[in-house]
C-alpha cells in the first residue's frame, strides 16, 4: 500500500537495507515496513553450510584419483561480504536475485581442487591412497592461507576427506594384488600353524622320551642301590654266620678238651658203665671190629 511492504527475513539472514546507496538499517533477522520503490535489501546467510565435493587429481606415477569430501563453510562477516558480493534480494519474494552462495561454493571447490592436485602431484598411488587425513589438513592450510577469502568475509570451519579412490581398472588391479597378498598370507599362516603343530608334537615326543629315560635311569639307580644293600646284607649275614660257627667251634673244642685228656679205654668203660646204669633192659649188644680190637688190646695189657 502506497509502496510500503512488510518485510520479514529468516533468523539466520543478516539483512542490510540500502537507501540512496547507503546502508540505513541492518540486523540479524530484520523485519518491518520498507518503502520498496527506494529500498534495496541484501540478505547474507550466516548459518553454517555443508557441501560435498569431488576432485580428480593426478599422482606422481600418472594415476588418476578421485577425492571425495565434505566442506563446512559460512559467512563470517556479513557486512563485509555484502559489500564485496551481490546478496541483493527481491523484497516481494525474499529470494536472491543472483546466486551468491553458489559462487562461494564454486570458489571454495576451486581452492580445494588446487590444493588436492598440488598435494598429490608429489605422491605415488600407494602413498596417496593413505593420505586422507593429510589431505584434509593440506586443504585447510591452503584455505587459511587464502587472504582473499577472509577479506570477503568467508570462513571455512572444517574440511573432511571422506575417500580417496583410484580409477575402476586400477582399483580392480589393486584389489587383485591385495587379494593375492592376503591369500599368500593365509597360506603362510596355515603353513606356520602346521609347522608350529609339528614342532609342538616333536617337543612333546622329546619330553616323553626324556621322561621315560629319566624314569628308567631312576629305576636302574634304585635297583643298583637295592642290589648294593642286598650285598651288604648278605655280607653282614655271612660275617655273622662265620662268627657264630667260629664261636660254636671254640665252644665245642672247650667242651671236648677234658675228654682229650682221658684215655680211650676209660671213656669206653665210662660209656658202658653209663649204659649199664640205665633202667633199660639189655637185649642185645653189637660191637664192631674196631671196638673188639681195642677191647682185646686192653685185656692183653691188663693181663701182662
Amino acid at each position: 500500500m502506497f509502496g510500503f511492504r512488510y518485510f520479514k527475513s529468516r533468523p539466520t539472514d543478516y539483512v542490510v537495507l540500502f537507501r540512496g546507496g547507503r546502508p540505513r538499517r541492518q540486523a540479524l533477522g530484520l523485519s518491518g515496513l520498507v518503502f520498496t520503490p527506494t529500498t534495496i535489501a541484501a540478505a547474507v546467510p550466516i548459518d553454517a553450510r555443508h557441501e560435498i565435493f569431488a576432485v580428480e587429481a593426478l599422482t606422481a606415477d600418472y594415476q588418476t584419483l578421485t577425492i571425495q569430501g565434505l566442506l563446512t563453510y559460512r559467512v563470517g562477516d556479513a557486512v563485509l561480504a555484502s559489500a564485496r558480493q551481490d546478496f541483493s534480494i527481491n523484497l516481494f519474494t525474499g529470494k536472491h536475485t543472483g546466486e551468491p552462495m553458489k559462487q562461494i561454493v564454486e570458489r571454495l571447490r576451486a581452492i580445494v581442487q588446487t590444493a588436492c592436485r598440488e598435494a598429490l602431484v608429489r605422491s605415488t598411488l600407494d602413498a596417496a591412497l593413505n593420505k586422507a587425513d593429510e589431505l584434509s589438513q593440506t586443504i585447510m592450510a591452503t584455505i587459511a592461507a587464502d587472504k582473499k577469502l577472509s577479506a570477503d568475509g568467508i570462513a571455512v570451519d572444517r574440511v573432511l576427506v571422506l575417500s580417496v579412490k583410484p580409477a575402476p581398472e586400477i582399483r580392480k588391479a589393486l584389489e587383485a594384488t591385495l587379494r593375492e597378498q592376503l591369500l599368500r598370507q593365509a597360506d603362510a599362516a596355515v603353513f606356520e600353524r602346521r609347522r608350529a603343530a609339528l614342532n609342538d608334537e616333536h617337543d612333546i615326543k622329546l619330553r616323553d622320551e626324556k621322561n621315560k629315560r629319566e624314569i628308567t635311569e631312576k629305576e636302574l639307580a634304585n635297583q643298583q642301590a637295592l642290589e648294593i644293600e642286598r650285598k651288604k646284607l648278605a655280607d653282614a649275614r655271612a660275617v655273622t654266620s662265620r662268627a657264630e660257627a667260629e664261636a660254636e667251634a671254640v665252644a665245642l673244642r672247650e667242651r671236648l678238651k677234658p675228654w682229650a685228656e682221658i684215655a680211650p679205654q676209660t671213656i669206653s668203660a665210662m660209656a658202658i658203665k653209663d649204659w649199664a646204669n640205665r633202667n633199660e633192659g639189655l637185649s642185645s649188644l653189637a660191637l664192631g671190629g674196631d671196638a673188639l680190637d681195642r677191647l682185646a688190646d686192653a685185656l692183653a695189657v691188663k693181663k701182662g
